[in-house]
C-alpha cells in the first residue's frame, strides 16, 4: 500500500520524480521519433517513476497535483521529451475530472468507481488513455457516431475512434459514447480494457512527429463491458461537463506545448552561445531576446489560465483564459520555431540535432483541440457577454 504524503510535499515530490526521469527520456526522444524503439519504453519509465498518480489525492497515495501544479510538471517533462509529455498526458485527461470532483458529491456509483480507478493507479501502475476523438467529428462530443446499450447490468459498446493516443501501450481507454436510442447530447463516457472483447487497434499512424505517443485507431464491435465502468457513474453528463469545464479536454496539454517551446529557445540559445561570432551580433542577440520575451508571454498566460482553473473553475472568466492560453501558446510555439530556423540557420535542419524534431511537434499544437479558430470563437463570444453555458454557443 502507497504511503499518503503531507498535501505540502506532494509538488515537490512529483519534482523529484521529474527529474529522476528527465534525462531517460530525453535519452529516448530521437530513438523513439526514428522508430528505432517502441514508444513502450517511455511509458514503462514514466510507470516506474510513480507519476501516473500525480493526481490521485495524497490521501489515496497519490501526489495531488493541482491542475497548475501538473501543467507545470507536464512543461518540463515536454522540454525533456515533447511526445513522452503529450501522451502522457492523456492519462491524465482520461482521469483528471474525476480527481477534481469532490468525493461527497458523486454519489454511490460515482465514489466506487473513484475507488476502483485509484487502486488501478496507485496498486497495479494501471495506465489510462482518452479515446474521443473519431474520423468525422474530431474531438468533439455532439455528433459523434459511437453508441452503448445498456443490456441488464453490462453496457454494450459500438464504435470507431481515430488519433487514441497510448493505443496498443495503456491498460484502459476512457471512451466517449451515445446512447444508441438517445439524445445526441447525452453523451456519457466509459472505461473500456484493451483486453475486453471486440477491443482492437489499427496499425500505428504514420505521422511526421510524435510517435512517442503510439496514435492509432481503436474499434470496437459489441464490446461488452461492466455497468460499474461508467465513468463518475452519470450517464449523459459528459458533454454539459465539457462545456462547463473545458480545460482537460481545451488544455491539458499546455504544459506539455509548453514545455516544447521552452526547449526551443534553449536549443537556439545553447547554439547562439556556442558561436562566439554571432554571440557579440548585436542583431542575432536582439532576435534572441524577442524569442525569450514572446516565450515568458505566453509562459505567463499559461500560468494564470491554470492558477484561475485552480481557484475559480467553471467560471466563464476562467474558461475564457483557458482559450486564450491555448491559442496564444499554438501561435507562439509556431513563431519561435521559425524565429529558431532564422537564428540558427541549416544547422537547425541537422538530422542528428534535437531541433527538427522539436520543429515537426510543435506543428500539432494549432491541431489539437481546441483549434485555434474554436479558441477565438470563444474568447470573442465571452468578452461580448454571451452564456457560455449554452451549448449552441460551443463548438464541442
Amino acid at each position: 500500500m502507497a504511503q499518503a504524503l503531507p498535501d505540502s510535499a506532494a509538488p515537490s515530490v512529483a519534482h523529484a520524480a521529474v527529474a529522476g526521469v528527465e534525462q531517460e527520456l530525453r535519452r529516448l526522444a530521437d530513438p523513439v521519433d526514428k522508430g528505432e524503439c517502441a514508444p513502450a519504453l517511455v511509458y514503462d519509465t514514466i510507470r516506474a517513476s510513480g507519476l501516473l498518480a500525480a493526481l490521485v489525492p495524497v490521501d489515496r497515495g497519490g501526489m495531488g497535483l493541482s491542475f497548475a501544479e501538473y501543467t507545470s510538471m507536464l512543461c518540463a517533462l515536454g522540454s525533456a521529451n515533447g511526445s513522452a509529455a503529450l501522451g502522457f498526458n492523456m492519462h491524465n485527461v482520461a482521469l483528471g475530472s474525476l480527481f477534481e470532483a469532490d468525493p461527497a458529491d458523486l454519489g454511490g456509483a460515482g465514489r466506487a468507481f473513484r475507488e476502483w480507478v485509484v487502486h488501478e493507479v496507485v496498486e497495479r501502475g494501471a495506465l489510462f488513455a482518452s479515446g474521443v476523438s473519431e474520423p468525422a467529428t474530431g474531438a468533439r462530443l455532439q455528433g459523434i457516431a459511437t453508441v452503448y446499450r445498456n443490456v441488464g447490468d453490462r453496457v454494450v459498446l459500438d464504435g470507431h475512434k481515430s488519433f487514441v493516443s497510448l493505443a496498443g501501450v495503456a491498460d484502459y481507454y476512457v471512451v466517449s459514447a451515445r446512447p444508441a436510442d438517445g439524445d445526441d447530447f447525452e453523451v456519457s463516457h466509459f472505461v473500456v480494457a484493451a483486453s475486453d472483447p471486440g477491443v482492437s487497434f489499427a496499425d500505428e499512424w504514420n505521422g511526421i512527429a510524435l510517435r512517442g505517443t503510439s496514435t492509432a485507431q481503436l474499434t470496437m464491435r459489441s464490446t461488452e463491458i461492466p455497468r460499474d465502468r461508467l465513468f463518475l457513474g452519470v450517464e449523459g453528463m459528459s458533454l454539459f461537463k465539457t462545456i462547463r469545464e473545458p480545460h482537460w479536454m481545451a488544455a491539458g496539454y499546455l504544459g506539455a506545448y509548453l514545455g516544447l517551446a521552452t526547449a526551443i529557445v534553449e536549443v537556439a540559445g545553447a547554439h547562439l552561445d556556442a558561436d562566439q561570432r554571432r554571440r557579440t551580433d548585436s542583431a542575432a542577440v536582439a532576435q534572441f531576446g524577442e524569442m525569450v520575451v514572446a516565450l515568458e508571454a505566453t509562459r505567463s498566460l499559461v500560468q494564470r489560465a491554470a492558477a484561475a482553473v485552480v481557484t475559480r473553475r467553471s467560471q466563464t472568466s476562467t474558461n475564457k483564459l483557458v482559450y486564450a492560453a491555448k491559442h496564444h501558446l499554438g501561435q507562439t510555439a509556431q513563431h519561435l520555431a521559425s524565429d529558431a530556423v532564422r537564428l540558427i540557420g541549416s544547422a537547425a535542419m541537422a538530422a542528428d540535432k534535437p531541433m527538427q524534431r522539436l520543429l515537426r511537434e510543435v506543428q500539432f499544437c494549432a491541431i489539437m483541440p481546441a483549434k485555434p479558430h474554436h479558441c477565438l470563437d470563444y474568447v470573442g463570444k465571452a468578452s461580448l457577454g454571451e452564456n457560455m453555458l449554452d451549448v449552441r454557443n460551443q463548438n464541442w
